[in-house]
């Protein structure tokens, strides 16, 4: 089997594990906001806020808040997928370097950038809402730039970094198809 063929065979593959991720993940966003008071205080609370007092039931509406908040990063991550199917198709139809790419690449950056600035939004909702009934006086909101988000904007300029070179890399293969020897 030839390198070209194995990497067409890699990216049928992560082409398969991608589009399973795209379902998945609105699956697992809904599920989440639906059951959530069916879930212990504790996992409920460990992403962001504790309930004080009782079992911090979620009324309706501030599920609906929630998911609606989350619907931002998930679209972030949906997109940032999207870009990455898309470059392990090109793959699969043996494209390996092409402008296409580098736009890809420069996307998936964005969508890291995205998902840091919209994740830091829904967490925010996320606390007044799981602090809502909570007495007066109780309720916060809570504003919060972690590690996580400074990794993945690390990983964004990561990408853009790798866009550049794919770019530069393309461009000095182009021009070396057109010197004559």
């Amino acid at each position: 089997m030839d390198n070209l063929a194995k990497i067409k065979k890699v990216s049928k593959l992560f082409n398969i594990l991608l589009t399973a991720l795209i379902v998945i993940m609105p699956i697992y966003f809904i599920s989440y906001w639906l059951f959530i008071n069916s879930f212990s205080q504790d996992l409920v609370a460990g992403s962001s806020v504790s309930f004080e007092g009782e079992r911090g039931t979620l009324t309706v509406g501030l599920q609906v808040i929630g998911f609606l908040s989350s619907l931002f990063p998930l679209g972030a991550i949906i997109y940032g997928l999207v870009n990455t199917k898309k470059i392990f198709t090109l793959y699969i139809d043996g494209v390996i370097f092409s402008d296409e790419h580098v736009l890809l690449f420069k996307k998936i950056a964005k969508a890291f950038a995205f998902w840091v600035l919209l994740s830091v939004i829904h967490e925010s909702v996320k606390s007044v809402v799981f602090s809502w009934n909570n007495a007066i006086g109780n309720r916060h909101l809570d504003i919060t730039f972690g590690s996580i988000e400074f990794g993945v904007i690390l990983m964004s300029v990561l990408f853009l970094v790798i866009a550049w070179i794919m770019d530069e890399g393309r461009t000095i293969t182009e021009e070396n198809k057109l010197t004559v020897w």
